[in-house]
């Protein structure tokens, strides 16, 4: 599915985006949407280097985060195939559960 589709909906608002801080002053300035600055701005909200909270976490912490989950689980499995009395409890992984933690 291209990116285009799954955004074709999509109402963006740009008064954050659009917001310069600026370094050492109080309260920062609007840049005009339409401008070099702004245009920039919004290319950047646009493209796969801004970080929203709608992405992803990071590649790291995934690995990370499904390592840990592994390991536990493997660890229960172990215990009880040594004591066949022992009840696991295994933890289901979701493919979102890194992104939710990482949030």
């Amino acid at each position: 599915m291209s990116r285009t589709y799954r955004r074709r909906r999509q109402y963006h608002e740009y008064c954050w985006v659009l917001f310069d801080w600026q370094p050492g002053a109080p309260v920062g300035a609007l840049l005009d949407p339409r401008s070099r600055e702004g245009r920039r701005a919004i290319a950047r909200f646009h493209s796969d280097k801004e970080v929203t909270i709608g992405g992803a976490a990071p590649r790291w912490y995934r690995k990370v985060f499904d390592r840990r989950l592994r390991t536990f689980n493997d660890k229960q499995l172990r215990r009880w195939l040594a004591n066949p009395g022992y009840d696991p409890v295994m933890q289901a992984r979701h493919r979102h559960a890194a992104n939710w933690s990482w949030w």
